[in-house]
């Protein structure tokens, strides 16, 4: 499970952690672009004109002006957009809404069989959650690498909330603090992080480099609640 600080931070920049900026909307799938730009002007102080946005060959976003060598990753589903921001290397978000689903039949179709025997040991009210951290964090992982979900990616091994007990908390909690990136076991370079946000989301950030273990994942927005 990720590391917690208690207390009220300072303001961190995207130089010393993942910056996460949520905004809520209506839109079934909303125009990145200007959330990007917003986003981005908003982590480094400068007027959003001074934000240049491209793409890369895979697709993924890429960052120029006064953003240059920002490392930029989108996510949305209904309701929401996070848009991941960081210095310390190429960034993976993936954001989801806790949910009813069947999902010792979706992991057993999709993962790893000790994934899927993990699912399964869940307590039935459990397993959604659990299932919507794994999905979340390959989701994260292969953003960062420029497949997604491709490759293999659903057997790609991640790390169990290990500790934690899905029925203590709540959907709708925001946990204080800052969630701090824990190295992904057997996959060296690689860390990830996860919460749950308000409006009953999972978020899971993922980042590469030696710079970003330990480092902080900050959320942001203009409106942190729905």
């Amino acid at each position: 499970m990720s590391e917690v600080v208690s207390g009220a931070p300072e303001p961190v920049g995207p130089g010393r952690a993942v910056v996460v900026r949520l905004t809520h909307s209506r839109e079934r799938r909303p125009v990145s672009a200007p959330l990007v730009r917003e986003a981005a002007a908003d982590a480094l102080r400068v007027p959003p004109g001074e934000i240049r946005i491209g793409r890369e060959p895979g697709g993924r976003p890429r960052l120029g002006g006064a953003a240059e060598g920002l490392h930029v990753s989108v996510s949305h589903c209904a309701g929401v957009v996070a848009v991941a921001l960081s210095r310390l290397g190429p960034v993976g978000v993936d954001v989801e809404r806790l949910r009813p689903l069947p999902a010792v039949a979706l992991g057993r179709r999709w993962f790893s069989a000790a994934e899927a025997r993990w699912l399964a040991e869940r307590a039935a009210e459990e397993q959604p959650a659990a299932f919507l951290w794994l999905w979340t964090h390959k989701e994260a992982i292969g953003k960062v690498r420029g497949l997604g979900l491709s490759d293999g990616g659903l057997r790609r091994v991640v790390p169990y909330p290990a500790g934690l007990s899905w029925s203590d908390v709540g959907p709708d909690v925001l946990h204080p603090g800052r969630t701090l990136l824990a190295p992904v076991p057997g996959d060296p370079g690689m860390s990830t992080a996860a919460r749950r946000v308000p409006g009953g989301y999972l978020l899971a950030v993922a980042a590469a480099g030696p710079a970003a273990t330990g480092a902080p994942v900050v959320l942001t927005g203009p409106d942190p609640t729905p």
